[in-house]
């Protein structure tokens, strides 16, 4: 599965370029695309996921290397598996959110920073399940966290700046579920997750992007 993501991890330059300073304000966007099919060789069963998303961010620096950043996002994934038995089963969500950023930049060399992005947020998601279109479930979550990441960010001389996300390093969720089924029963659930990266393992996750600086 390969992701395209215009994420808000962002910059800072060296004297004698573009600089950041207090109260520069920065927009940025992405989009994340995903993609991924597996098809059983000796029968006719097959596997596919499709997800696309948006983001729109918008950040106010508190000081030339540190600033915060509000986002909004918008995420939908499909997921379909068809067996042998012809039986399509299908797995929609949508989901909507809301998160909350403080990002510390560190200088590794001429106008290229390692980024440390803190993030609090939190995700509304409403899933389907369906059997050849027919609804089989139907399940409404509600997510709240917090994490932190590492990225690598690169200030062009005309206010462009480009940006590598190596994924989380840690982070902390809990989540609510509800699900109801077509046969009028219904379930809830929580959970709570704390979870952790290595770097050596960071690349997993990885996606680039680019942001532009208002002054």
């Amino acid at each position: 599965m390969r992701k395209l993501v215009v994420l808000p991890l962002l910059l800072v330059s060296l004297i004698g370029y573009a600089q950041f300073q207090k109260n520069d304000r920065l927009l940025t966007g992405f989009i994340d695309l995903s993609t991924n099919k597996t098809s059983s060789v000796s029968s006719a069963a097959s596997n596919s996921n499709f997800g696309t998303g948006f983001s729109i961010s918008a950040s106010k620096f508190r000081s030339d290397r540190k600033f915060n950043s509000l986002t909004l996002t918008f995420n939908h994934n499909v997921t379909k598996q068809n067996p042998a038995s012809n039986i399509e089963n299908k797995q929609i969500r949508n989901a909507i959110g809301i998160g909350f950023g403080h990002t510390i930049l560190t200088p590794l060399a001429q106008r290229v920073y390692l980024s440390f992005p803190f993030s609090f947020g939190t995700t509304i998601a409403r899933f389907e399940s369906k059997n050849n279109n027919q609804i089989a479930n139907k399940a409404n979550n509600f997510s709240i966290g917090a994490s932190a990441t590492i990225g690598i960010v690169y200030l062009t001389k005309k206010k462009w700046v480009f940006s590598a996300n190596m994924g989380s390093l840690a982070g902390i969720r809990f989540d609510h579920g509800k699900t109801s089924s077509s046969t009028g029963n219904e379930t809830k659930s929580n959970a709570f997750n704390i979870y952790g990266g290595a770097l050596g393992t960071a690349f997993n996750n990885m996606s680039i992007g680019i942001g532009y600086l208002i002054k």
